[in-house]
């Protein structure tokens, strides 16, 4: 595979993780969340984003796995 691919998979995988995290905090935290983000994201963008964010996040670590284990061979 192409180390652009691999380069790309593992900085969206990243970005995704993050936003995960960051989302999931302002579902819990989220007044904190909101200061943070200057009011952007509040609790119900929060939640409506991290539902939304699990697919993605997932078809793309499969992806990063899979070129994982294929370079290791």
């Amino acid at each position: 595979m192409h180390p652009k691919y691999r380069r790309w998979v593992s900085w969206t995988l990243l970005a995704l993780a993050l936003l995960l995290v960051l989302t999931g905090l302002g579902i819990t935290e989220f007044r904190t969340v909101e200061v943070l983000t200057f009011g952007l994201l509040g609790k119900s963008l929060s939640f409506q984003l991290h539902s939304l964010l699990w697919i993605p996040f997932i078809v793309v670590l499969f992806l990063h796995l899979a070129m994982s284990c294929r370079v290791r061979r």
